[in-house]
């Protein structure tokens, strides 16, 4: 049977802005993966990647690993999204014992770009979160939904709005789930009156004389 939540579980990757949207204008909370960092540090697992600097929002300042602070603190746009990026000065970079781990540059020093605080803290935290047991068997949910939604797609329009408005939508989203639930009380009808059928095995053992007990 299919029912109204509060979570909604998605298939795709989510971006920290599709999370707070969904929370700040809908009021739900979307459960999915979001893009890990895909940065040479974070791939190696070695060095110093974006969670590994303390960001502090009050004074626009990134502070790394090592206590260095960051000399300049920029907004950026790239894509269409707006990032805010701190950089650190070459002379607390160059002279670091632990350079080769935080940059490849051989002589420029160390950036981090960052998403404003809001969506920052969303990012971090769900990256976290997705690699616990708990996450993770929370979301294997979502396996158990697949079935329903591609029915009620393929059988029953789910995808096309046939009004205008939220509130005629929301009746034919309602309308939809009750035709998904009496199609599949008829297929269980049909399933448990109809005698079974048999299998290959049977059929087999069937006509070379044998009798399955």
């Amino acid at each position: 049977m299919t029912r109204t939540c509060r979570t909604w579980w998605c298939t795709a990757y989510l971006s920290p802005a599709h999370i707070e949207r969904a929370q700040r204008v809908h009021g739900i909370t979307l459960l999915g993966p979001i893009l890990a960092d895909n940065s040479r540090q974070a791939k190696a697992d070695s060095g110093f990647d974006k969670s590994a600097f303390t960001i502090d929002w009050a004074h626009e300042r990134a502070i790394c690993p090592r206590g260095a602070t960051s000399a300049s603190w920029t907004k950026l746009h790239i894509s269409g999204h707006t990032y805010l990026q701190a950089r650190f000065a070459e002379r607390d970079c160059r002279p670091c014992p632990d350079r080769a781990r935080c940059t490849s540059s051989a002589t420029g020093s160390r950036s981090v770009a960052v998403l404003p605080r809001a969506l920052h803290e969303i990012q971090m935290r769900n990256r976290l979160d997705q690699q616990t047991e708990q996450w993770q068997r929370r979301y294997a949910i979502r396996a158990g939904i697949e079935a329903t939604l591609s029915q009620n797609v393929r059988a029953h329009g789910l995808r096309r709005a046939r009004y205008r408005g939220l509130a005629r939508t929301h009746v034919q989203h309602v309308l939809t789930a009750m035709a998904c639930n009496l199609s599949r009380l008829a297929d269980w009808h049909d399933t448990t009156s109809s005698p079974r059928r048999a299998s290959r095995f049977e059929t087999l053992c069937a006509r070379a004389g044998f009798t399955i007990i």
